[in-house]
């Protein structure tokens, strides 16, 4: 007669942002099975399994964190992943439409790894600043190029995907940052720190002349509030020059 083997644990697992190592613990709970951890993981993840096999969700986990396992005398190891097994470097950036109202940075990021497939981290330190966006589809390094633009931070490529870090020096102002970009628009703020002045044109276009940006030269739009180019404020310049088209 044929033995049967008990069936493999069906794991549910959700995560919005909690450190790898509690997902880890309760993974293993779920699945009855001792653990070691080998490695140190202090990242927070973003996951929902329903009623997955065991070896699977051990597997995305794994995948998830950068990590390898090994089953010793019964009982699980958890290692970093050998050179050879590191996945290659992102050298392609898929295009993206993104949109939303006063969304946190850390939002805008989740939305892009769900949209791409590519993992966005937020760098520790990193301000958590807000954003209004109605880009356009566009690759997402110019995507990146936008969240970054006028508001003291940076990006970089990883081995998984990419980070978003503070700039070196810092150069965050305080108050709102606007970094709109053609064909699109975009907005981040701090809150809880004083705005500080705009700095607006003091001059009018001659109607023989183009109507251009007075920082950049940029050529500009009668509608547009803000130079697509360099961030400048520029309303009161269009205003005129609509009122001068009367």
């Amino acid at each position: 007669m044929r033995q049967t083997t008990p069936s493999e644990p069906r794991i549910t697992l959700e995560a919005k942002g909690t450190d790898a190592r509690e997902v880890f613990v309760e993974l293993f709970r779920q699945a009855g099975t001792p653990f070691v951890l080998h490695v140190a993981l202090e990242r927070p993840l973003y996951l929902t399994l329903r009623e997955v096999p065991f070896l699977k969700a051990l597997q995305l986990l794994c995948e998830a964190t950068d990590t390898r396992f090994s089953v010793r005398d019964g009982v699980y190891l958890i290692l970093p992943r050998q050179p050879q097994q590191r996945p290659k470097a992102v050298h392609t950036s898929p295009s993206i439409k993104l949109s939303g109202t006063g969304m946190k940075l850390t939002d805008v990021a989740r939305a892009l790894e769900a949209g791409t497939g590519i993992r966005i981290e937020i760098a520790p330190g990193t301000p958590e600043l807000r954003y209004n966006l109605n880009l356009p589809t566009m690759p997402l390094e110019q995507v990146l190029d936008a969240l970054c633009r006028n508001t003291g931070l940076r990006w970089e490529r990883t081995e998984r995907g990419y980070r978003i870090m503070p700039a070196e020096p810092p150069r965050l102002k305080a108050g709102t940052v606007p970094i709109p970009s053609p064909g699109g628009s975009i907005r981040g703020s701090i809150r809880g720190s004083r705005a500080q002045p705009r700095t607006t044109p003091n001059r009018t276009v001659p109607p023989d002349q183009p109507l251009q940006c007075p920082r950049c030269h940029y050529a500009l739009q009668p509608d547009w509030k803000y130079c697509p180019l360099c961030g400048a404020w520029v309303k009161p310049l269009t205003d005129r020059a609509r009122r001068g088209q009367r």
